[in-house]
This record gives C-alpha cells, sequence and structure tokens, in this order.
C-alpha cells in the first residue's frame, strides 16, 4: 500500500486515473477497510472463496475509484467459481526433437480450444517454449528499474541507509523470484543486466548487496538439503548416496540445458560443499 501511495503521489497519470483494478489480491475477511483504502478513491474489493471455488488461497480483486470521476458506485454483485479459472488456462508446446511430424491436434475444455502460446507467465516467471529465460530477465530488469525508482526517492529525501537497505524487498525479492529454476541456464548477457541492477542499487543506498549469482546458490543448497532430509519429497529419490556415502551420485545430462538445470546442479553444489 506503501508502494501504490507514493506511485499516486509522484505520477500525474496515476493520480488522474478514474478507475485501478488489481487481481491476485489475496485479501481475507480479517483484513480491515482502513488498511487497503486510498485518499480520494472509493473502495471496491471481493475476496476468493473456498467453498465457491474449491482453493483456500490467492485470487481476490480490488477496484479503486476516484471520487473526482464517479461518486456512486456501488457493488451490484459477487461471483466465485471454480470454473472460471478455465479462462486462464494456456497451452504451451515445448518440442526439441530433430523431427516433428505434423502438428498437434488443440485442447479442448468444455468445447472450447485452449489458446496456445509461446510463452506464458506462471507463479510471477515467465516461461518460454525453447526453455531460454530471456523473457523472463528482460521482464524481472524492467520492473526492477521502476523499483529503483523508490529508493531514488527516499535517498533524495536523505533518509538513513538503514531505511535505504529496503531495497531487499523492493528489489531484489523481484530480481530472485524462483532464482533456483532460471538463473543457472540464463545466458551472460542476462546475467550481466540482472547484475547491473544490483550495482545500480548499491550506488543509491551506499550499502554492499549480495551478488545474485550467490543468492541463488545458498537458495540452490537451502533447497536440495531440504529435500534431502524429506523422505516423502517427489525429487528425493534424485539425490542418492555412492557406496562411499560420502558424496551423491551425479545424474547424467547430455544437454547444458539439463545440466544447468536445478537438479544436476544441486548435487554439484551439495557434493562440493563440506555439510
Amino acid at each position: 500500500m506503501d508502494e501504490i501511495r507514493l506511485r499516486i503521489i509522484h505520477s500525474k497519470r496515476l493520480l488522474n486515473c478514474n478507475v485501478m483494478i488489481f487481481t491476485e489480491t489475496w485479501l481475507n475477511s480479517g483484513i480491515p477497510d482502513n488498511a487497503i483504502e486510498l485518499a480520494g478513491r472509493h473502495t471496491l474489493w471481493a475476496d476468493r472463496t473456498a467453498d465457491e471455488s474449491g482453493k483456500t488461497r490467492g485470487g481476490g480483486l480490488c477496484i479503486y475509484v476516484n471520487k473526482a470521476w464517479c461518486t456512486n458506485s456501488i457493488i451490484v454483485g459477487r461471483h466465485c467459481s471454480a470454473n472460471l479459472e478455465f479462462l486462464m488456462t494456456k497451452e504451451l508446446i515445448v518440442d526439441f526433437r530433430k523431427e516433428r511430424g505434423g502438428t498437434h491436434d488443440p485442447i479442448h475444455i468444455n468445447g472450447m480450444a485452449v489458446e496456445r502460446v509461446p510463452s506464458f507467465k506462471f507463479l510471477g516467471t515467465h516461461i518460454s517454449e525453447d526453455l531460454s529465460w530471456t523473457t523472463n530477465t528482460s521482464s524481472l530488469v524492467k520492473k526492477t528499474h521502476q523499483r529503483l525508482f523508490f529508493l531514488r526517492t527516499l535517498k533524495k529525501n536523505q533518509l538513513s541507509s538503514a531505511i535505504l537497505v529496503n531495497y531487499r524487498c523492493a528489489v531484489e525479492s523481484i530480481l530472485t523470484i524462483c532464482v533456483t529454476a532460471w538463473y543457472g541456464s540464463c545466458s551472460v548477457a542476462e546475467r550481466k543486466a540482472l547484475q547491473r541492477v544490483v550495482k545500480t542499487a548499491q550506488r543509491i543506498t551506499g550499502t554492499p548487496l549480495s551478488a545474485i549469482e550467490d543468492i541463488q546458490r545458498k537458495r540452490c543448497l537451502r533447497r536440495a538439503r531440504g529435500i534431502l532430509k524429506d523422505s516423502s519429497h517427489p525429487a528425493h529419490r534424485l539425490f542418492s548416496l555412492l557406496p562411499s556415502g560420502r558424496r551423491l551420485r551425479c545424474l547424467r545430462t547430455r544437454t547444458s540445458r539439463l545440466r544447468n538445470s536445478f537438479f544436476p546442479r544441486a548435487v554439484c553444489l551439495l557434493n562440493s560443499t563440506p555439510r
């Protein structure tokens, strides 16, 4: 909410916006109205209900109506349905066969063909049909450059370095979302672009910040150790010990795409790190 209020103050376009709509709010009945109110705007919101949607978390819609534009907005009705989830279904085909015979028949749900796309966004990560991370990296860099604006604003107002370290929640949290899944397969140019954002944030905050590669390494190790300890995890069998009992068995990989993915890299990291 602080970010939204700051954006409205410093952006005339948002200040004069008639209606702002936010999805995936994750709001619930335990959050009071005054916690999400914006000055000069009427707030209308609806939560995802577990009984009607079949899901206990996520979802939600919040609409802010500018009172300078409309003063009599009301909620006519609320609707929540599990069937609406099908409206967001996309089909993405990953096919690396050397000989591709014919085309793939479309998938139909309730008589409607599912839209086929070259890439889509899932849980904040852009996944492409060629399994490259160019689209995802470009999106992250663009979004974090927008977040750097707030750090510059804080520094301009001569706030302390302790407050400027909010970089970790404003910028680093965006740069490192699902970093264990995609960073290993990024190109050198993409890694440099990500690290340039960190260096820019370092100059603004005046404090040393962790490199993306170091963060990815720590999270890979933490996640791998968690899987190793949990025998019920579906991927637990991928972390098998050699007869010596000191090292894990390396996974066989024929392509750099697989070699740079999470599980082969995690095994290598565990073998090279003292336990």
